[in-house]
C-alpha cells in the first residue's frame, strides 16, 4: 500500500510542478552572437531588461548574415523641444510614445558584403565591402524578398523599423539632439564640416566645389559599419554615414493630431508616397543628423546617401 501511495504521490507532483522550456531556444532565422549584453551597452536598465527577458541580445540572421541587437518596449518622448537648436518644425510637437512590442534592429546598417549575399551584386557608390550599401526604397524591398523567402509564413519577417522604433532605438534613452553629449565631433558621428557649392560625379568619382572647405577630420564618404563608436544599446551609426529609410510615409506637418500618448505609431507607406529618412549622412551637416531630425525620399529615390537598417519583431 505504501508503494503504491508512493507512486501515487509522485505521479501528482508530476501534474502540479511547472514545466520549464528554455528561454531562448534557438530559432529557425539567427545564430546567437552574444546571449547577454556586452559591454557596450551601457544603459543599465536596458542591460537589465534584456537579461531579464531570457532572449539573445545579439543575432546573426542566417539569410543575410546581419546581426541584430535586441531593444526592449518602452516609453520615450518622440520629436524635438521648440528650444532644440536647428530644430525643424516637422519634429513636433513633441510626445509621449509607447512601444509594446520588443524587437531586433540592426546593430549596423547593411554592408555592402551582406547585400551582395543576398542579391548577388554588390551595391555602394564608395565600393567597400566592409561599408553600407545605398540605395532606394524598392532596392530594400527586393532585398527584404530575397532575405525572406525561406522563413516560414508564420514567423515575424526582417522588415524596415517604424519611424517610432527607429527614434527610440537611436536615442537609447536620451533627450538630448544626439545619443551622445556634447557637440557632434567625427569621432562618434559622420557629417560634413564644410559648405559645399556643387558636387557631381565624374568617372564614377565625386567632386565637390566648396564654399567652406571641410576639416581635415571630415571624411566625404561612408564609414565602415560599426566603426563608430554605439551608443548606449550598443547600435552604430545612428547618427550620420547614411540616411536610412523607415516604413513611415513622411509628414510635413509632424506629429500634428498625435495625442499626449501615442501607442505603437505607423503611418504605413502605400504605393508611391514619400518615406520618412531618419540620421542624417556624410554630406550634410551635423544637426541633420539629431535624433528628431526627418528627411524624405520617394521611394524610387537612389542616392549614396540613403542606405538601409533592418528591423524583426520579437
Amino acid at each position: 500500500m505504501r508503494a503504491i501511495l508512493a507512486v501515487l504521490w509522485l505521479q501528482l507532483q508530476a501534474c502540479h510542478t511547472p514545466t520549464t522550456t528554455a528561454p531562448h531556444p534557438t530559432a529557425a532565422w539567427f545564430d546567437i552572437v552574444a546571449a547577454r549584453p556586452g559591454s557596450e551597452v551601457t544603459d543599465a536598465a536596458m542591460r537589465q531588461r534584456i537579461t531579464a527577458s531570457g532572449h539573445p541580445w545579439k543575432v546573426r540572421d542566417r539569410a543575410t548574415g546581419i546581426e541584430l541587437v535586441l531593444v526592449m518596449p518602452g516609453e520615450f518622448l518622440m520629436g524635438s523641444p521648440e528650444s532644440e537648436p536647428h530644430r525643424q518644425t516637422n519634429e513636433g510637437p513633441q510626445h509621449r510614445v509607447r512601444l509594446t512590442q520588443a524587437f531586433y534592429l540592426g546593430a549596423t546598417e547593411i554592408t555592402q558584403a551582406q547585400w551582395r549575399h543576398v542579391m548577388g551584386s554588390s551595391q555602394g557608390f564608395f565600393q567597400d565591402d566592409r561599408k553600407p550599401a545605398d540605395g532606394s526604397w524598392h532596392d530594400l524591398q527586393a532585398f527584404l524578398a530575397k532575405a525572406n523567402a525561406g522563413v516560414p509564413a508564420s514567423s515575424n519577417l526582417l522588415r524596415a523599423p517604424s519611424e517610432a522604433e527607429w527614434e527610440y532605438a537611436c536615442r537609447a534613452g536620451t533627450t538630448g539632439p544626439f545619443n551622445f553629449s556634447g557637440l557632434a565631433s567625427h569621432d562618434v558621428c559622420n557629417f560634413n564640416d564644410g559648405t559645399p557649392k556643387n558636387a557631381k560625379v565624374v568617372n564614377g568619382k565625386l567632386e565637390v566645389e566648396w564654399t567652406t572647405p571641410p576639416s581635415p577630420a571630415c571624411r566625404m564618404t561612408t564609414a565602415a559599419a560599426g566603426s563608430l563608436p554605439p551608443n548606449a544599446w550598443g547600435l552604430h551609426e545612428m547618427h550620420g554615414n547614411l540616411c536610412e529609410w523607415t516604413a513611415d510615409a513622411y509628414t510635413a506637418d509632424g506629429y500634428q493630431g498625435r495625442g499626449l500618448l501615442t501607442v505603437d505609431p505607423l503611418r504605413a507607406a502605400t504605393g508611391r508616397e514619400v518615406h520618412t529618412l531618419r540620421g542624417g549622412d556624410w554630406y550634410k551637416s551635423a544637426h541633420h543628423s539629431r535624433s528628431a531630425a526627418r528627411d524624405k525620399g520617394g521611394p524610387q529615390t537612389r542616392s549614396n546617401r540613403i542606405g538601409f537598417r533592418v528591423a524583426r519583431t520579437l
